[in-house]
């Protein structure tokens, strides 16, 4: 999938942010790494976008905590912080966007759609951003505004991901899966058919 010319912002300041920027740009996009999207001080520019991609998932922070542990400031890092920044997130894309047809992409580990042991305050999270996808392609989509999500592998998100239990009973059907074909995919104008809809790329491990 090309996305040759399309100005893609991915906001995050994860190594995945970083990897998935990349790949992006190995595919023809012009991409920038944003640790957020309302101010102009962070992209350095206020111009147009195409497309934008929230993929803050830093695997140094996510790190497994027993519930009965959990403190609130460890679940407002997970859930406060992460749902503040995908909500600002999707308001700035959509004045980036400039009135014009433009693509949202927000990603989330697969935990969100099976739990995670130890991760519940993270899963919590993931899930919100995967209930703010469906919601927001509903409110903006009459404006030509594409939204979807994209579900990651676990391994590529969090700290431990044995410590959060398995996503599937089965070997992956695709092992070594990347997600930069889909994500490409979602943020080009072949997906504007789509609104509120998840691609999961972990090669198969949730089905």
């Amino acid at each position: 999938m090309s996305v040759d010319g399309l100005r893609i912002a991915v906001v995050g300041g994860a190594e995945l942010t970083r990897t998935l920027a990349t790949e992006l740009e190995g595919l023809g996009a012009a991409t920038s790494v944003v640790g957020s999207l309302a101010s102009p001080v962070d992209t350095g520019v206020d111009t147009p976008l195409d497309a934008v991609v929230f993929a803050p998932w830093d695997r140094r922070a996510i790190v497994g905590r027993a519930l009965i542990d959990l403190t609130d400031e460890e679940f407002g890092q997970a859930w406060q912080e992460t749902m503040d920044t995908a909500v600002s997130t999707c308001v700035e894309a959509r004045r980036r966007f400039a009135g014009r047809a433009g693509n949202i992409v927000l990603t989330f580990p697969t935990i969100a759609l099976v739990g995670g042991a130890s991760h519940a305050h993270w899963a919590a999270a993931a899930e919100g951003v995967h209930i703010l996808a469906r919601s927001v392609a509903r409110q903006w989509g009459p404006e030509g505004i594409t939204v979807n999500a994209l579900a990651l592998d676990p391994a590529l998100v969090l700290a431990d991901p044995a410590a959060a239990g398995p996503v599937s009973i089965a070997t992956p059907a695709r092992p070594g899966a990347r997600p930069a074909g889909a994500l490409a995919f979602l943020c080009s104008a072949a997906a504007r058919d789509l609104a509120g809809q998840t691609l999961t790329v972990d090669g198969g491990l949730w089905m």
